[in-house]
């Protein structure tokens, strides 16, 4: 198994089964794996965390948010593919980590670095999208899309990807309207 196996199979473990499938004995039952596959890649369960942690960051935020920069000068289209993207990706990891966020201190700083970098790059789309409106509107719609994202995967029953596109379609109107 290469370590790249480790982080993707780990992930999914992640969406079905929880965060707490990440103890070392669960992880190899789980992947028919020994212990010796996972310390040959791992020197420790706590680097382990931290590796897939960053990649989660990496392939969750930096990936979606670099791929997105192919549309800098069309924002609209930019945020149309920050929308597809993040809705094809399995949201139940999303939902695993930030509550383990909650409760796990190496965890918490992974979610600040991520939604420092998501509220930045949807702050820079606000900005080109109403160039002509106050900072702190811009600064507010800003939170305001990134916080019905959040909240919206924590609603029971789940949304579907289509409701979450037709809610962010509904505010992103709001947001060209405001202008």
């Amino acid at each position: 198994m290469r370590k790249e196996d480790w982080m993707d199979s780990s992930l999914k473990l992640v969406s079905k089964h929880g965060v707490d499938i990440l103890k070392i004995d669960s992880l190899c039952k789980k992947l028919k794996v020994t212990k010796g596959s996972f310390y040959h890649h791992f020197k420790s369960h706590k680097i382990f965390i931290e590796e897939i942690l960053e990649y989660w960051y990496k392939t969750f935020t930096m990936d979606i948010i670099e791929k997105s920069k192919q549309f800098e000068n069309n924002p609209l289209k930019q945020m149309e593919l920050l929308n597809n993207t993040i809705y094809s990706k399995d949201l139940n990891i999303e939902i695993e980590f930030r509550a383990w966020g909650l409760r796990n201190e190496l965890v918490l700083p992974y979610m600040e670095k991520i939604d420092k970098e998501r509220i930045l790059i949807l702050r820079n789309i606000q900005d080109k999208l109403n160039p002509n409106l106050d900072e702190k509107i811009n600064e507010e719609m800003t939170l305001l899309i990134y916080c019905k994202f959040l909240g919206t995967l924590f609603i029971q029953p789940r949304l579907s990807s289509t409701r979450n596109k037709e809610l962010d379609d509904f505010l992103l109107n709001l947001v060209l309207s405001s202008k």
